[in-house]
């Protein structure tokens, strides 16, 4: 059994200073193996934000696979976002902007979504999309986990999905793939997908961690539990200080 933990959209420097703590004593207690942190880690790409981010990380206490969001990247310098976005990313968090974990139970890859010429918007690049096709080619006997900042579903009055968000839509289909991870909204939401063989991919959209700013008035994080192919899924909420389990999904996925 694996213990993963999935948290999106921190917004160190625009955060609710006592959430980090609360969640550092919620991993305490749920123990994790492994957690994927899907962007937007800080709010304008700053260094005293990536800073105060970096202790952050140093405090966890099990792996962490992380990706940037388009927070990430300088907003107002127009020249530091299209020439050197990543400058501070690559200096406080990881000089990878995609990253990858395999064992005996699972395989994860986390993409790059960011496009700085965009900002807001994302796109999955021809090179993520080959290199995403490529790592789950042979990993049918895993649960399959990918990951990304942004949505590539529609959601009403609410950002702009991915882009390229119908070929990626049309590979998921088709691909041996379990659960996608995103975040960028600040609004939770699990939803299936079905494939071509009526087999389901499960998608956790994220809510934010920690954000000021939040659509679905908690902020939250999932923690998944897999035995195999089979998956519980739990949504914690912060509510009066702590974060508390507030629902449950289960999900058995076939093989």
């Amino acid at each position: 059994m694996i213990k993963i933990i999935h948290i999106s959209d921190l917004h160190f420097g625009h955060h609710i200073e006592t959430i980090p703590e609360a969640f550092h004593e919620a991993c305490a207690l749920i123990q994790p193996d492994l957690l994927i942190i899907s962007g937007d880690l800080t709010q304008r790409a700053r260094s005293w934000q990536f800073k105060a981010l970096a202790e952050f990380l140093a405090r966890l206490r099990a792996p962490h696979l992380v990706i940037p969001g388009n927070h990430d990247i300088p907003f107002f310098n127009s020249v530091a976002r299209l020439l050197w976005p990543f400058k501070q990313y690559r200096r406080y968090v990881s000089t990878e902007l995609e990253v990858s974990f395999s064992n005996a139970q699972c395989r994860i890859l986390g993409l790059n979504s960011v496009t700085p010429y965009e900002f807001k918007d994302g796109r999955l690049s021809q090179e993520s999309m080959v290199k995403m096709k490529a790592f789950f080619q042979e990993s049918e006997q895993h649960l399959n986990i990918l990951f990304f900042h942004h949505n590539f579903h529609y959601f009403e009055g609410m950002h702009n999905p991915l882009t390229n968000a119908q070929e990626f839509i049309d590979y998921l289909k088709q691909s041996p793939i379990h659960i996608v991870c995103t975040g960028h909204l600040h609004y939770a939401n699990i939803t299936l997908i079905e494939k071509n063989n009526q087999d389901n991919v499960m998608i956790l959209h994220a809510g934010s961690l920690s954000c000021v700013r939040t659509r679905d008035k908690f902020n939250s994080f999932y923690v998944i539990n897999q035995e195999g192919l089979t998956c519980e899924v739990d949504r914690y909420v912060f509510n009066k200080g702590q974060f508390i389990p507030q629902e449950k999904f289960n999900m058995e996925f076939a093989r």
